[in-house]
């Protein structure tokens, strides 16, 4: 099920951040936004800005090669990837307008 959320702030535990994240509704992001938004997508409210997740696969820091010719064999991999060579990254960005 897709959600909005809004986020509230955050604070440290050690090394880690843990954030204050509440449920909120498509209508209260619309209203941020001035649009209407895809119904399929997960979307956050930060710092005042409606923001969507943005993910893509790379090559794993942890095993691949300083040469950006070489590439990274199909099942070679360290520990940090779980032995794939890849990794799954993204992060919450703000949306674009459609101006």
């Amino acid at each position: 099920m897709r959600t909005v959320f809004e986020r509230l702030g955050h604070h440290f535990e050690g090394n880690t951040i843990i954030h204050d994240d509440r449920e909120t509704t498509y209508e209260a992001a619309e209203k941020i936004a001035k649009r209407r938004l895809d119904r399929r997508k997960n979307y956050a409210i930060i710092n005042g800005e409606v923001c969507e997740y943005g993910e893509w696969t790379q090559a794993c820091s942890g095993c691949s090669p300083d040469d950006p010719y070489q590439r990274v064999d199909a099942g070679a991999g360290c520990h940090e990837c779980g032995y794939t060579g890849k990794r799954r990254v993204g992060f919450w960005g703000p949306i674009l307008s459609e101006e």
